[in-house]
C-alpha cells in the first residue's frame, strides 16, 4: 500500500488464468495458528468486519513466512521444496513465540499484525531464500494474519478508523506459541480457498530428555494442568466478551430502513 492510496481495492473473485497459466497450485511456507483464544479473536474480527469483506473466505488462520510461487518445474519445483525442508531441519530451531501488534490494512485486505520475540523469522526466511527466490516479495516483510478480502472500494480513512475502534475494547492476546512450520499449497483457481499442508517441520519445544527424566511426575502433571486451566480461562473470558459485544451491538443496531451499511 502506497502513501497515495485513498481507497481499498475490490477483490475480484474469479479465476486468473493470465496469472497462473494453467498451473494448479501456489506454495507458501506458513506458521499455523492453533491457539483457541487466537482463533476466537480472529473469528470475532472477521464477523465484525463481514460487511466490508467477501463472504466465503475459507483459508485457515496462518502467518505467511515465505511465498514460494507457482508449483511447477519452471517456478517452484519439488526439489527446491525438499532442499528447503532439509535446511530448516538442520537449523534445529526452538518453538516460536509471537505476539499480536494490532490491526491494520493493505489495500486488498485487513490484517492482524504479528511480532516475534526473537529474530528467528528472519533466519527462516533467509534460509528458504537460499534455495528459491521469494515470489513477488514486498519491500519489507510484515508478518500478519489476513482477515479476508474487501468486496468494494472503501475509503481507507474510514477503514483505519473502524479498525482503531475495534481495537479499543479488545483485551490483549496471550503470546502465540508455534511448534511447527508448514509448506502449504492453495488452489490457483480459488483465491479464497483452503490451504493444504504438504510438509511439516517440527520445532523444538525446549524440553530435553534429561529435563523430562529429572522432573517429578506429580510436578509435571501440576504444570500441565495449570497450563490447561489458563487456556480455558482465557477462552471463557474471550467468549464472555464476545457475548457482551454482541448484546451491545444488537441493542445499538439500527433498523434495516435506517442502516447505511451495504
Amino acid at each position: 500500500m502506497s502513501g497515495t492510496d485513498t481507497h481499498t481495492l475490490a477483490t475480484e473473485l474469479r479465476d486468473f488464468p493470465e496469472w497462473h497459466g494453467g498451473i494448479r497450485h501456489y506454495a507458501v511456507w506458513a506458521l499455523p495458528v492453533d491457539c483457541p483464544v487466537w482463533l476466537q479473536r480472529i473469528a470475532d474480527l472477521q464477523r465484525q468486519l463481514a460487511p466490508l469483506l467477501h463472504p466465503g473466505y475459507a483459508r485457515q488462520p496462518h502467518i505467511t513466512l515465505f511465498a514460494c510461487g507457482l508449483v511447477d518445474q519452471r517456478h517452484f519445483h519439488p526439489q527446491q521444496a525438499r532442499q528447503q525442508a532439509q535446511a530448516l531441519l538442520s537449523l534445529q530451531l526452538p518453538a516460536l513465540q509471537l505476539e499480536a501488534t494490532g490491526l491494520s490494512t493493505f489495500t486488498t485486505a485487513p490484517w492482524l499484525g504479528i511480532a516475534a520475540v526473537d529474530n528467528h523469522l528472519s533466519q527462516i526466511r533467509q534460509t528458504l531464500a537460499q534455495f528459491s527466490p521469494e515470489d513477488s516479495p514486498a519491500p519489507a516483510y510484515r508478518p500478519h494474519i489476513t482477515l479476508g478480502f474487501y468486496q468494494q472500494a472503501w475509503p481507507l480513512k474510514s477503514i483505519h478508523s473502524r479498525l482503531a475502534a475495534l481495537e479499543t475494547n479488545l483485551p490483549p492476546l496471550p503470546p502465540l506459541n508455534v511448534n511447527r512450520l508448514e509448506l502449504c499449497f492453495y488452489s490457483t483457481h480459488d483465491i479464497q480457498g483452503r490451504l493444504t499442508v504438504q510438509d511439516s517441520i517440527e520445532l523444538k519445544t525446549g524440553l530435553t530428555t534429561d529435563t523430562t527424566d529429572n522432573l517429578d511426575p506429580l510436578e509435571a502433571i501440576k504444570q500441565l494442568r495449570q497450563q490447561q486451566l489458563k487456556v480455558c480461562a482465557l477462552k471463557q473470558k474471550s467468549e464472555l466478551e464476545r457475548l457482551i459485544t454482541d448484546a451491545k451491538t444488537s441493542a445499538d443496531r439500527p433498523t434495516p430502513s435506517n442502516s447505511s451499511e451495504n
